[in-house]
């Protein structure tokens, strides 16, 4: 009995554990994409697919992302652990707590490298031989807030009293950093800057030679195998963020210390593996020092202020001296000059007040270029809603598992929610008269009808046409989009939308980028309905066709072809006389009047091209 009771609690254990074990959530790890997200997937795949085979019940996915893409998704907690470079792991580390658990090895030849730098570079045969020699020369770098591809070779340059923003001409070609050594080379630039190891894999792969470039302030740290012109900073972290599970976290650092520098995955993903988190500690100090995000511009000092305005202060003080001078000359002068100083007064009140209406100049204008500045972010995210709303509706146009019907139902429903449309009816028009569409029929009693009077004055006009009503559910914007195919109105489209302001995201119905995305929705709708007439066209046209006997065929492809009766009967091996008396029996059978309307079936059911 006891062995019996032991047999069933385990079963009832096992019931228990395994749906919840299957149920577990995917392990997602962010990677900055900053090659693109092909390349990304390429890279790291691996890596995690040798975490879900290294700790069992748990599977780990690849999610490849932009800087904007990690925040958003940290902010509905759908992340767990993130691989990124160090400066975007800075900012994540104040703006989301998040933590380092690891730090990459990467791999350079035989070595394994945990720190990286970047190098300043000339074409070897370049005048310029040191760093102060660059000052007011043409430097190609990624971007300004690049870590690698510019803010190291600014703080080198910046010690040599020289800042690339305002003493230097910058040119940002973006990535791959391949290409700023290129530009050097082609000289679009007197100087580039780009990370440690591109140069290296450029010259293994035979497309710049060594002695082609003349490095900068080159520095040689023991045990650093590349070249290199500033100081040394941690490779990319792996991170996990704090609501991840800590047991899962530790799991997660063992198998990454644990991996091998040789092992297939440290190759796949062109690394040699993994070592203990580092300290970031220096790139919070560059962050600070040029004041990018996370880290606020600090309040201007007085050396700030006097290298800033040193003139003004000067002029500033120049005129205090003089004012000191004049009132002392006043003041000897007191009784010949009273009517002077009393002018000198009244001048200066004047001065006063235009400096008073200069500073509410200043104050509005000010609050108009901020109120620009939301018009111009409410623009951007109402585009990137567009774009969306775009990219859905080309996914639906293309897919190939739909229907006609469901691929036209699809599109529809898109279309309402994008523009967060109330009722949205699409109606094909029979004999002048709007029928309701079976993809897309009208909610009766949820909503007011569509009003007929507008669709009228679309459907003749071949425009569209928007208005505005009032009733008991609020005020409504109605627009109705016709559906033009060779001038001629054959569909139309209408909309009715609360007034209410929608969601930024969402693309106005009365914008320029919504009439365009509705616009092109007709276009489609009218290809769509081009597709289909022809479609009709052709199966009536072979419906007409399937009667006649096989040389009856024979003879109207000839005909349609314009070959005359000699040519026919020749081809055919047949009597002119027979050809004749086929060529009536097709214009009887098929009741057609001349051979131009015989060519024209035949297109039409597909026999011959036009």
């Amino acid at each position: 009995m006891s062995s019996r009771y032991s047999y069933w609690l385990w079963c009832l254990l096992l019931g228990l554990l395994l749906p919840e074990a299957r149920a577990a959530a995917p392990v997602q790890i962010g990677v900055l994409a900053f090659e693109g997200e092909e390349r990304a997937l390429a890279r790291w795949r691996p890596l995690a697919e040798y975490l879900t085979e290294e700790i069992p019940g748990r599977q780990f996915r690849i999610v490849p992302l932009t800087h904007e893409g990690f925040r958003n998704r940290i902010r509905k907690r759908q992340l767990d652990f993130v691989l990124t470079n160090p400066a975007h792991y800075v900012g994540l580390e104040v703006a989301f707590g998040v933590t380092r658990i690891a730090t990459l090895r990467n791999r350079h030849g035989k070595s394994a490298l945990t720190r990286f730098g970047a190098v300043i570079f000339t074409r070897s045969d370049s005048p310029i031989t040191t760093l102060e020699a660059l000052r007011a020369k043409r430097l190609a770098a990624v971007n300004g807030e690049a870590f690698g591809g510019f803010l190291l070779a600014r703080r080198r340059l910046r010690a040599a009293g020289i800042d690339p923003l305002h003493a230097m001409r910058p040119l940002w070609l973006g990535f791959p950093q391949r290409e700023i050594v290129l530009a050097v080379l082609a000289g679009r630039a007197e100087a580039g800057t780009v990370r440690t190891g591109v140069i290296e894999q450029m010259i293994e792969a035979g497309e710049v030679r060594r002695d082609q470039l003349r490095i900068l302030g080159e520095r040689q740290p023991p045990g650093f195998p590349l070249r290199l012109s500033t100081e040394l900073y941690p490779e990319w972290p792996m991170a996990r963020l704090p609501h991840t599970d800590p047991e899962l976290a530790r799991q997660v650092t063992l198998r990454l210390l644990q991996m091998p520098r040789d092992s297939a995955v440290a190759q796949a993903t062109r690394t040699a593996g993994w070592t203990i988190p580092l300290d970031y500690q220096k790139l919070h100090e560059i962050l600070r020092q040029f004041q990018l995000p996370p880290y606020q511009p600090r309040p201007a000092t007085l050396g700030d202020l006097w290298r800033d305005h040193g003139g003004l202060f000067a002029a500033l003080f120049g005129t205090l001296l003089l004012m000191l001078a004049t009132a002392a000359y006043v003041l000897r002068m007191h009784r010949a000059l009273r009517h002077s100083h009393r002018a000198l007064m009244e001048h200066r009140d004047q001065l006063e007040e235009r400096v008073e209406e200069r500073t509410r100049a200043l104050l509005a204008s000010n609050e108009a270029l901020r109120q620009d500045i939301q018009a111009r972010m409410r623009q951007e995210e109402a585009l990137q809603g567009g774009c969306e709303c775009l990219q859905g509706i080309h996914a639906l146009i293309v897919r190939d598992d739909l229907a006609c019907e469901q691929r036209l139902q699809s599109i529809l429903d898109h279309l309402a929610n994008s523009f967060g449309a109330r009722q949205l009816v699409f109606s094909r028009l029979y004999q002048g008269e709007p029928q309701p569409c079976g993809a897309s029929p009208p909610q009766h009693g949820s909503i007011p009808m569509l009003w007929p009077e507008q669709a009228q004055r679309a459907i003749e006009s071949g425009e569209t046409v928007s208005a505005s009503f009032s009733g008991e559910r609020g005020r409504l914007e109605y627009l109705a989009c016709p559906v033009v195919r060779q001038g001629r109105t054959v569909a139309l489209l209408e909309l009715s939308a609360p007034e209410e302001p929608g969601e930024q995201t969402r693309p106005d119905l009365h914008s320029e980028l919504g009439m365009r995305i509705l616009h092109l929705v007709a276009q489609w709708l009218a290809y769509e309905d081009e597709a289909r007439c022809q479609e009709a066209a052709r199966a009536a046209a072979a419906k007409r066709l399937a009667g006649l006997t096989p040389r009856e065929s024979e003879v109207l492809l000839e005909v349609a072809r314009g070959a005359p009766n000699k040519v026919i009967a020749r081809h055919l091996g047949i009597s002119i006389k027979t050809v004749e008396l086929h060529r009536s029996n097709l214009m009887r059978k098929l009741e057609r009047n001349n051979v131009a309307e015989l060519t024209r079936l035949a297109i039409q059911a597909g026999l011959l091209k036009e």
